[in-house]
């Protein structure tokens, strides 16, 4: 067994255990085939979401300076983590995160490039439109649901409350050149396909 296959085991166990998990939607996850999956980001606990429920092996970003840390470091990138300059612009990721689909991985993106201050849904950025049009990716939404409440930001893990995680249909790219070159309006529609699927609780306000 790899490195990658044990920890999914392990984290997935945990989750189980100690936030009750529950998986919806697994079938909306195309089995083979170049695939993004977007989810909102509520937590420190969601990355380990995505990777426990993923059935595929997944890869993703986090910041660089998690990588600092040898053992921590060590073990993200035996996880396929990619590290990221926060606030750089880093191509180089982006790059790396391209290859990583090519070569048969799914990739896991959090679009609005941070956790949620608000418990709401934040507007995405358009890094994982621009990696599905260099990929032709199939993009896969995801909700987390709860995460918030188990391990909120600038608090400690609060064991046994409830997470559920739920997949959306797959959205196909655009076929139209001149859509394929709209990152907003495929971004746009990726946000409100992962609002969708969660709670109105956690839904981004209106400004009035």
């Amino acid at each position: 067994m790899t490195v990658y296959s044990v920890s999914r085991a392990i984290a997935y166990g945990l989750m189980r255990f100690l936030f009750f998990l529950k998986v919806e939607g697994l079938e909306n996850i195309p089995r083979e085939g170049p695939v993004i999956i977007v989810s909102n980001h509520m937590s420190f606990v969601d990355p380990v979401l995505v990777g426990a429920t993923v059935p595929r092996t997944l890869a993703y970003i986090a910041r660089a300076d998690m990588f600092k840390y040898p053992v921590l470091g060590w073990w993200m990138r035996a996880v396929n983590t990619i590290p990221l300059e926060r606030g750089a612009g880093d191509l180089g990721a982006i790059k790396a995160a391209i290859r990583a689909i090519k070569d048969g991985k799914v990739f896991g993106i959090f679009p609005e490039g941070r956790r949620s201050r608000t418990g709401q849904i934040e507007p995405f950025k358009t890094g994982a439109a621009a990696i599905a049009l260099r990929t032709d990716a199939v993009l896969v939404p995801m909700a987390i649901i709860g995460s918030d409440k188990a391990w909120p930001v600038g608090g400690f893990p609060r064991p046994f409350r409830p997470i559920k995680v739920v997949f959306g249909e797959p959205i196909m790219l655009p076929t139209d050149p001149a859509e394929r070159k709209d990152l907003g309006a495929l971004t746009s529609r990726l946000e409100a396909a992962v609002t969708a699927l969660l709670p109105a609780e956690y839904h981004r306000k209106p400004i009035v």
